[in-house]
C-alpha cells in the first residue's frame, strides 16, 4: 500500500515538472510572437534612418 501511495506520489511529480516545461516553452513562444510585430516595426525604422543618412552623407560627400 505504501508502495503504491509513494508510486503515486512519484508519478505526480515528474508528471508536473513535465508539464511547468510545456509552460514555460509555451510563455516564451507567446513572448516571440507578440514582439515579432514590434520587432519588425523597429527593423524597418532602423532601415529607413540609415538609407536616410546615407543619402544625406552621399549628397554633403558630393558637394550638392
Amino acid at each position: 500500500m505504501f508502495k503504491k501511495i509513494k508510486d503515486t506520489i512519484k508519478k505526480y511529480f515528474s508528471n508536473r515538472k513535465g508539464n511547468e516545461i510545456v509552460a514555460i516553452a509555451l510563455v516564451l513562444i507567446f513572448i516571440i510572437l507578440a514582439a515579432a510585430g514590434p520587432l519588425r516595426n523597429l527593423g524597418n525604422t532602423t532601415s529607413e534612418g540609415v538609407l536616410n543618412l546615407n543619402t544625406q552623407m552621399e549628397d554633403v560627400l558630393s558637394g550638392d
